[in-house]
């Protein structure tokens, strides 16, 4: 099973640019290497999108949703992407 992705792990992020990063950095450390991460962020004026794009990981997957406060809304939409 070459590659499969055996998880997702989906994050809803708001201006939380520090901390994903931190998030980021723990997932790669991991030596389980089956998964997929999906950051989902509420358009986020903190350079979030740049940070994420910096990783250049093409098990990184990054969109950008309104979710009119509704935390659930991005999970949701995260879960729809995921594989």
């Amino acid at each position: 099973m070459k590659n499969k992705v055996f998880f997702s792990i989906i994050i809803p992020t708001f201006n939380r640019v520090k901390k994903i990063s931190k998030a980021i950095d723990s997932i790669l450390m991991q030596t389980y290497k089956n998964w997929e991460l999906i950051i989902v962020d509420n358009y986020s004026n903190d350079g979030t999108s740049e940070l994420v794009k910096s990783y250049n990981n093409k098990k990184i997957y990054f969109y950008k949703i309104k979710n009119n406060g509704l935390i659930s809304r991005s999970r949701n939409y995260g879960i729809r992407k995921s594989k």
